[in-house]
C-alpha cells in the first residue's frame, strides 16, 4: 500500500480517492468503508473546483490594479510637468510644494506604496496655503483626487479577490489534511480486514507514480499583496 506524498495536489488526492473507493467497494469486507470516505473525497473535489473558479477573477483584478497604477503614474508625471511650467519651466514654489522630493519618489513605488505616495501628494496640495499654488491646485487637484480614487478602488477590488481566493484555498488545504488522515485510517482497516495478505491489501489501494504524486496544481501561495489600504491619510 502506497500513499500520495505530503505535497500532492488536490487533483492527485481526489483521483487517488476515486480509485481507492473502487477498490474498497470491490470486497465485501471493505465495502462498508466506502460511504464516509466517498463524501470526504467529493468535498475535497468540490472545494478544489470552487477555489480554482476564484483564480481567474484574482488574476484579472491583479492586472486591473497594475493597469490603473500605470495610468495614475501618467497623471502624476503630467502634474509634475505642469508644476514646472507654472514655475516658469524650472523647479520653483509650485513644484517644491507638490513634489518636495521630486516626482520619481511618487511614481517609482508599486502596489500599496503607490497608493500611499499618491495620497500624500493629494494631501500636500489640499493643505498647501501658498498663494502661488492656488491656480495650479484648482486645475490639478481634482485630476489627482480622481486618480487616487481610481487607484484605491482597484486596490480594494484586488484585496477582495485575493482574500476570497485565500479563504477558499485554506478550506481546501484543511480538506487535504482530512483526506490524508482518512487514507491512513483506511490503510489500518484494510490491513485488519486482510491480515497477512499483502497482495490483496496492495490491490485495494492505487498504484502511486512518483511524478504524479509530486504534481502541484497551484502556486506556493497567492500573488503577494502590498500592505492594506487605509481609508485615512497615512
Amino acid at each position: 500500500m502506497r500513499k500520495y506524498r505530503v505535497n500532492a495536489s488536490s487533483v492527485v488526492r481526489v483521483e487517488y480517492g476515486i480509485e481507492l473507493l473502487a477498490g474498497l467497494a470491490h470486497f465485501s469486507e471493505t465495502a462498508p468503508m466506502v460511504q464516509d470516505f466517498s463524501q470526504l473525497n467529493d468535498k475535497l473535489d468540490a472545494q478544489h473546483e470552487a477555489r480554482r473558479a476564484l483564480r481567474k477573477p484574482l488574476l484579472e483584478a491583479r492586472f486591473h490594479f497594475r493597469f490603473i497604477e500605470h495610468r495614475v503614474d501618467g497623471v502624476i508625471r503630467n502634474a509634475a510637468r505642469a508644476a514646472e511650467m507654472a514655475d516658469g519651466g524650472r523647479r520653483g514654489v509650485v513644484t517644491t510644494a507638490a513634489f518636495p522630493d521630486g516626482v520619481k519618489i511618487v511614481v517609482a513605488p508599486l502596489g500599496r506604496a503607490q497608493v500611499k505616495q499618491t495620497r500624500d501628494l493629494v494631501d500636500r496640495l489640499v493643505h498647501c496655503v501658498l498663494p502661488a499654488v492656488d491656480a495650479y491646485r484648482a486645475e490639478w487637484l481634482p485630476k489627482l483626487q480622481d486618480a487616487l480614487s481610481e487607484l484605491e478602488a482597484a486596490a480594494g477590488a484586488y484585496d477582495d479577490a485575493r482574500a476570497a481566493y485565500l479563504f477558499a484555498f485554506n478550506a481546501e488545504r484543511g480538506l487535504r489534511e482530512a483526506h490524508a488522515v482518512a487514507v491512513d485510517r483506511l490503510m489500518g482497516l484494510v490491513r485488519a480486514a486482510f491480515p497477512r495478505e499483502r497482495a490483496l491489501q496492495d490491490l485495494v489501494f492505487p498504484i502511486v507514480e512518483d511524478a504524479e504524486a509530486e504534481l502541484l496544481d497551484e502556486p506556493a501561495s497567492a500573488p503577494p499583496a502590498p500592505p492594506p489600504v487605509s481609508s485615512q491619510p497615512v
